[in-house]
């Protein structure tokens, strides 16, 4: 048997090392566009490769009971013990001990070298035919494989690889695909926020749609130029991107250990400055009397500032894409149901989930489910 993973990425890589353990006697090539294989994982955990949670939470995850299935039964100590990784936890966010994405992108390519896994790399995928046998074409070679798994990512981050090329070949076989949207990314709002740019908050942060709380994550928000980034806003643009026709908005509340009682009876027995002294910084309370110039609407404001939401920051500065291809289109062993040994897994699929290892969990999780 002869196996073509397409991409390098996470997804990719697992897989092959999965299927190659499997099958140690069949041939298993990876096609990697970029110069060097898993560029990405680099850049997961700001270094330190945050490549699994504890807790999963599965209702976070878009298309959730599709994503429970799939990740149910997989570990990601026992796959990362399987290539010489130890792991260990930072509250539930998993992470190699040595607190590098490097060690983690060398064991998986080692594990590679010693099971006899091709990686042709700088090699573009083209297209492919289904026939008695798969025909994988590239702008180098024309190969033939007897199953064919596909990952080559979506369109976040496009300097490491994922550029959407590999979605543009899938649309051509008839596939239904959700339009890919930035996910985890900063956002732009529609008030201007140049005056408190570069100052963070503890804040309490809810999505507000079309009217009807959605999402309440509370976390740190750091003002931008012109909008707002932060790990639970990043959570939050992915929400946002999954009903891109409908009226959002982002409400902070900026002292969420205090309570609007306690901050009331505050506020009677000192001045109002002395009040915004107390609890706001100083930058923050010029933008809100700057905003809001009447002393109730800057106190109401503190436990519910509203902005409105206006774009994305886009793929360049995106960790995830939200859409893809339909889970409707593969059954349970990631295979598609129109054309028999064709397999897609990873980010290409119409699953997405917020920071904190969802994301690779389901990279690595989809990747083994293929035997």
């Amino acid at each position: 048997m002869k196996v073509i993973v397409i991409g390098a990425g996470a997804s990719g890589v697992v897989a092959a090392i999965n299927y190659k353990r499997h099958h140690l006697s069949d041939d298993v090539l990876i096609i990697e566009h970029l110069d060097k294989p898993l560029k990405k994982i680099l850049a997961t955990g700001n270094g330190k490769c945050n490549l699994g949670n504890a807790k999963i939470d599965f209702s976070r995850f878009n298309n959730p009971e599709f994503a429970k299935e799939i990740i149910a039964d997989y570990d990601y100590k026992t796959l990362f013990d399987s290539v010489s990784i130890q792991t260990k936890l930072i509250d539930e966010y998993a992470y190699p001990v040595s607190e590098s994405a490097v060690s983690v992108r060398e064991a998986l390519l080692n594990e590679c070298r010693k099971l006899g896994i091709k990686i042709n790399v700088e090699e573009q995928f083209e297209n492919y035919e289904v026939n008695a046998q798969i025909k994988v074409i590239t702008n180098k070679n024309t190969l033939v494989c007897d199953k064919l798994i596909i990952s080559g990512g979506l369109c976040s981050s496009p300097k490491l690889g994922s550029d959407g090329s590999v979605l543009k070949i899938i649309e051509k076989h008839g596939y239904k695909i959700n339009e890919p949207k930035a996910g985890l990314s900063p956002l732009y709002t529609i008030e201007k926020t140049k005056l408190i740019d570069g100052i963070r908050v503890k804040a309490k942060v809810s999505i507000i749609e079309n009217g009807r709380k959605v999402h309440e994550e509370l976390g740190e928000v750091l003002f931008k130029d012109h909008g707002l980034s932060g790990i639970v806003i990043f959570n939050a643009m992915s929400i946002i991107a999954r009903k891109p026709d409908l009226k959002h908005k982002i409400v902070l509340d900026l002292l969420p250990d205090f309570s609007e009682s306690f901050l009331t009876d505050y506020r009677k027995n000192h001045s109002f400055n002395e009040f915004l002294q107390a609890f706001i910084n100083p930058k923050i309370s010029s933008y809100l009397k700057e905003r809001f110039t009447k002393e109730n609407l800057i106190f109401e404001s503190i436990k519910n500032l509203e902005f409105n939401f206006d774009k994305s920051y886009g793929f360049d500065f995106s960790q995830v894409s939200v859409g893809g291809i339909s889970v409707e289109e593969i059954n349970e062993n990631m295979m598609s149901k129109r054309e028999n040994n064709v397999y897609f897994i990873g980010e290409l699929l119409d699953i997405d989930g917020p920071c904190g290892g969802y994301n690779l969990t389901w990279a690595f999780a989809s990747a083994l489910r293929i035997k």
